[in-house]
């Protein structure tokens, strides 16, 4: 059980920065346009 929670904490982490790294792209997007 212990292992596979890790993974399931490793999963939540890699969400995460992926949410992270959309958002930031979609403020650069803003940013960009006039």
């Amino acid at each position: 059980q212990g292992a596979r929670w890790g993974e399931e904490e490793e999963q939540q982490q890699e969400q995460e920065q992926q949410e992270q790294e959309q958002q930031e792209q979609q403020q650069q997007k803003k940013r960009n346009s006039p």
